[in-house]
C-alpha cells in the first residue's frame, strides 16, 4: 500500500466509498459462495468489444507444447488494442514458428476472430512481482517493443 501513502490522487483513484477497488471480477454461487473470475484490468477492449484474457489463455493452453499462456493487449492504430499471447514450451514443443501457427489455430476453433491472437511470443519466463504474480503491465510493454501486428 505504499504507492497510496500521502497520496491522495491515487487514493481518490483507488478508493470508493472507503473500500479499496482490487479490480477482482467475482460470480455468486449457490450458497453465497464467491467465485474468483478475473481482474478488471485484463479484460481487453478490442475494436469496442470485451475480450477475456483468461478465455484466450485457456484456449491457448489446450495446444500441447504450451506449459503456460499470458495473454495482453498490444496497441494497434485502428483497433486501439489486440490481443497477443506470450508462451512459455513443453519439452518437446514445435519451433516458435509452429507453435505460433498452432495457438492461433487452437483459439480461431474456439474462439470468435476477434478474440484471437495477432501473434505469439515464445518465452522463457514470465516477469513476475510479489508472491510470483505475473506482471501484465510488463507483458504490455514487451508486446508494444515488438513490430505491429
Amino acid at each position: 500500500m505504499l504507492e497510496y501513502f500521502d497520496d491522495p490522487a491515487a487514493n481518490a483513484k483507488a478508493f470508493e466509498d472507503g473500500w479499496f477497488k482490487t479490480g477482482d471480477m467475482v460470480k455468486m454461487g449457490a450458497g453465497g459462495n464467491v467465485f474468483y473470475q478475473e481482474r478488471d484490468k485484463d479484460l481487453l477492449k478490442v475494436g469496442g468489444e470485451n475480450v477475456s484474457a483468461k478465455e484466450v489463455e485457456e484456449a491457448a493452453l489446450t495446444v500441447p507444447g504450451v506449459a503456460q499462456a499470458a495473454v495482453v493487449g498490444k496497441h494497434h492504430d485502428w483497433l486501439d488494442q489486440v490481443p497477443v499471447a506470450f508462451v512459455i514450451t513443453r519439452a518437446g514443443a514445435p519451433d516458435a514458428a509452429e507453435l505460433e501457427r498452432q495457438v492461433i489455430a487452437a483459439c480461431a476453433a474456439r474462439l470468435a476472430d476477434f478474440k484471437v491472437p495477432r501473434a505469439v511470443y515464445v518465452v522463457d519466463a514470465f516477469p513476475t512481482g510479489t508472491l510470483d504474480k505475473i506482471l501484465k503491465n510488463r507483458l504490455r510493454e514487451m508486446a508494444d517493443d515488438h513490430p505491429p501486428v
